[in-house]
């Protein structure tokens, strides 16, 4: 009977240390994307899941193209396209720049492409002078004791007397 129970607690102790093994045996992954963690190994399963760019996970076995992963939250089936077993480059904070680009400045009169004209055919027919323009209004009566009327967008209206 004892040595039917030393074979059992050897059996027991190795079995211990198999399945310690295969858990240590866990590389670590991170992801190269944001990308869905999934409850099958492919996209016809169920999203359990996000994974961020950078997060590191426990690689545990792969089928095919697709890996199961163990991570903090829900464990699951990622595509292996998206993960990278080391040497990710993790985003670097921005550095400082001692001469930042200097902004642009508003130009009121930018210049011209060359293709413009000031004169186009479509006014009076050739590459002539520009053509008159029109009176401007002049608001005020042009004489006193008199009135200028204006039918305006928003009605008729007169100014004067």
């Amino acid at each position: 009977m004892a040595i039917r129970n030393k074979i059992i607690a050897g059996a027991l102790a190795a079995l211990a240390l198999v399945a310690t093994a295969a858990s240590a045996s866990a590389a670590p992954a991170f992801a190269t994307t944001n990308v869905n963690v999934r409850s099958g190994p492919g996209t016809g399963y169920d999203v359990v899941g996000t994974l961020r760019r950078g997060e590191q996970v426990d690689l545990q076995y792969c089928r095919g193209s697709w890996c199961f992963v163990e991570r903090r939250g829900a464990d699951g089936w990622v595509s292996s396209s998206y993960l990278a077993r080391d040497g990710y480059d993790r985003p670097r904070p921005p550095t400082w720049d001692p001469y930042p680009p200097r902004p642009p400045v508003w130009n009121p009169r930018p210049p011209r492409p060359p293709h413009w004209d000031p004169y186009p055919p479509h006014w009076g027919g050739g590459w002539g002078p520009r053509p008159p323009r029109p009176p401007v209004w002049n608001p005020r009566p042009p004489r006193p004791g008199s009135s200028v009327c204006y039918n305006g967008p928003n009605g008729y209206f007169c100014i004067g007397d």
